[in-house]
């Protein structure tokens, strides 16, 4: 015997409710790392706590970055075990025009790109508060069985080349 429609609707609309909260909207944005524009402002906070910066960049067609990012970068970010060691910002090639560089002063961000030579995405570079970097970059994603005991070195360089350690 088959239900009344009206006694499918139901059923249809009910399961359909249930559902609901745990579908995201369209319009809601997945989690990313944050986004760097203003290297001065970061710079301060690394001085203060005495931290240095890793610096993705990466693009937005770059499936490699978007790996990166929800395997690792993400992850960190939320982890007090790194948030005490490293600050964890991206750098989005071609979102931005202009940038506020370590020293206040506004640089084209195309200028500032170049000055890492990060035209391969994903680069991870490792800074002081000056800007320089600290630790050996990584480039590219291509071996994620491995890239975790890389990554873990290069935090533990830039750490101890911040704080005198060595």
């Amino acid at each position: 015997m088959i239900p009344p429609l009206g006694k499918c609707l139901q059923l249809i609309l009910s399961t359909f409710l249930l559902l609901m909260p745990f579908t995201g909207s369209a319009s809601e944005k997945p989690p990313s790392t944050k986004e760097a524009n203003d290297f001065q402002t970061i710079s301060a906070e690394m001085r203060s706590r005495k931290l240095p910066l890793l610096l993705a960049f990466r693009a937005e067609y770059c499936g490699f970055c978007r790996q990166l990012e929800n395997e690792y970068l993400i992850p960190m970010q939320q982890d007090q075990r790194y948030t005490e060691r490293i600050l964890i910002r991206s750098f989005t090639l071609g979102a931005t025009e202009t940038l506020t560089d370590f020293d206040g002063k506004k640089l084209e961000a195309e200028t500032f790109t170049n000055r890492y030579s990060a035209s391969l995405t994903p680069t991870l570079v490792f800074l002081d508060a000056d800007g320089k970097e600290v630790a050996e970059r990584l480039l590219g994603y291509s071996n994620p069985d491995f890239y975790g005991s890389y990554l873990e070195s290069a935090i533990d360089a830039a750490y101890k080349a911040v704080n005198g350690k060595m």
